[in-house]
């Protein structure tokens, strides 16, 4: 059963984009993490688009320089960046998704850290611990496939990437890089 995600929206896609993230990350140095915005139109009126926002967390980053560890930080730069203007940023769903892509010593399979983030005049700001719920494994792949998402390596692999490619090393498993 799916209550934790009841207002994740899948039905009918009608935006879908796949982008590298970059921010400045809390700690002080670059981030990067894999966004996907899938969208469908509000059936209650047409013109409003509802977004689900899902960052895959990729290995190589800064030890400790995590997408949970500035979730609200990826948020206000995905928004600026990606989300189209004309989506509300108060009802955009925020998923982080975790997987063997993000981390050298992979701890099982694919998972969903749903986040409430609040949208406050102009950005997100930090959740609170009751606001970040993770789905069990049923339930992610469930929403994995429902969101139309392809694995996360076919997706870096069909990048042009003339901008840095994530280190393939254990980059959060050595001394802090930044």
């Amino acid at each position: 059963m799916m209550t934790a995600m009841t207002t994740a929206y899948t039905h009918g896609l009608t935006l879908a984009s796949d982008a590298i993230l970059s921010w400045t990350h809390r700690y002080g140095s670059t981030t990067s993490c894999l966004a996907r915005l899938r969208g469908t139109r509000d059936p209650a009126a047409a013109d409003r688009l509802l977004l689900t926002v899902v960052l895959s967390e990729l290995r190589g980053q800064p030890r400790g320089h995590y997408v949970l560890s500035d979730v609200a930080g990826a948020a206000n730069s995905a928004r600026a960046q990606l989300v189209p203007g004309s989506v509300d940023p108060g009802a955009i769903t925020w998923l982080v998704h975790h997987g063997e892509f993000s981390s050298a010593d992979p701890t099982g399979p694919e998972s969903l850290t749903r986040v409430d983030l609040r949208w406050t005049l102009d950005r997100y700001s930090v959740p609170a611990w009751d606001e970040v719920t993770r789905l069990n494994y049923d339930d992610s792949r469930r929403l994995l496939a429902e969101l139309r998402l392809r694995p996360v390596e076919e997706v870096l692999d069909a990048m042009p990437w003339d901008i840095p490619r994530p280190r393939q090393d254990g980059g959060d498993t050595g001394p802090h890089q930044g």
